[in-house]
């Protein structure tokens, strides 16, 4: 019986003198990015969910996703709905080169990823975001502790607790 037939990718045209201008990211984002890489569709549009990423990466999701996030402060990859990503046009592959240039100038000139304050621009992003985080942290955490004390709690927040220097000192073993 014959194999059939390679599909054959609409994609021919893309230019990659943008990695000349790539940060310093995690590790798996280049790795969620060259996989996105290959399979994306016309237009840089990639779909896949961090799950299925995972999967075909061999990592956790949340690498998978870890990954994602940097490409998205990058501004490399945004993200259009759950498993809907699209990849910044100075990346991504077009039909003709004629269609890719068109949608380079058609890009908001602050995702454009030529610019020599990249590596501060995704810095920031990456700052910004985690101050972000750090403040959704201590609303959860003011929210939990103005709940009422489980008797587990109590009995933790009431049992003595010695410095790890003092626990150091005493013996292993029980005196008998």
């Amino acid at each position: 019986m014959p194999l059939p037939a390679p599909i054959q990718q609409e994609l021919s045209v893309g230019t990659f003198n943008v990695f000349a201008y790539m940060p310093a990211m995690p590790g798996i984002a280049y790795r969620v990015l060259f996989e996105l890489l290959g399979t994306q569709q016309n237009g840089g549009l990639c779909l896949v969910t961090e799950e299925a990423l995972a999967a075909q990466l061999g990592v956790h999701r949340s690498m998978a996703g870890r990954g994602l996030q940097s490409l998205i402060h990058a501004r490399m990859v945004f993200r259009e709905a759950r498993g809907t990503y699209r990849l910044n046009p100075m990346l991504a592959g077009g039909r003709t080169f004629e269609e890719h240039l068109e949608a380079i100038r058609d890009l908001d000139p602050e995702d454009r990823l030529d610019v020599d304050h990249f590596q501060d621009r995704y810095d920031r992003a990456v700052a910004e975001a985690s101050i972000a985080r750090q403040r959704r942290n201590k609303g959860r955490a003011k929210a939990s502790s103005s709940a009422p004390d489980t008797r587990r709690e109590r009995a933790v927040a009431e049992a003595d607790v010695v410095s790890i220097t003092t626990a150091r000192r005493r013996p292993r073993r029980q005196p008998s």
